[in-house]
């Protein structure tokens, strides 16, 4: 028992270790268009990601944008009303889609 305190405790110790040197993070801000739907995603997209991830999907259609709200949904439990679903589908659609319903196969 006390073997395994003895190479326990080095590690514990470790994490209480001081680090003095000053470290500055960048702050990285993705614009996003400010709409009166705008709060729709912040409610329900911000809490697990930044919106990079939209920024980074490029101009896609809206059968594409609305398999990712349902995935967000379904998948990854985001707490996405029905009526939440259809606002941020057709916000990401205005904004980020390619004006095709359809994903091209």
């Amino acid at each position: 028992m006390s073997r395994k305190y003895l190479l326990i405790l080095p590690l514990a110790l470790s994490l209480h270790a001081g680090y003095d040197k000053q470290i500055r993070l960048p702050n990285v801000t993705f614009p996003m268009v400010v709409d009166e739907n705008f709060k729709v995603m912040q409610r329900n997209c911000q809490w697990c990601h930044s919106f990079g991830y939209v920024l980074n999907q490029g101009k896609q259609s809206r059968e594409f944008w609305h398999k990712v709200v349902i995935k967000m949904r379904d998948v990854y439990k985001a707490p996405i009303s029905p009526a939440d679903e259809k606002i941020a589908t057709d916000y990401l659609f205005k904004y980020y889609g390619n004006g095709k319903v359809k994903s091209e196969k």
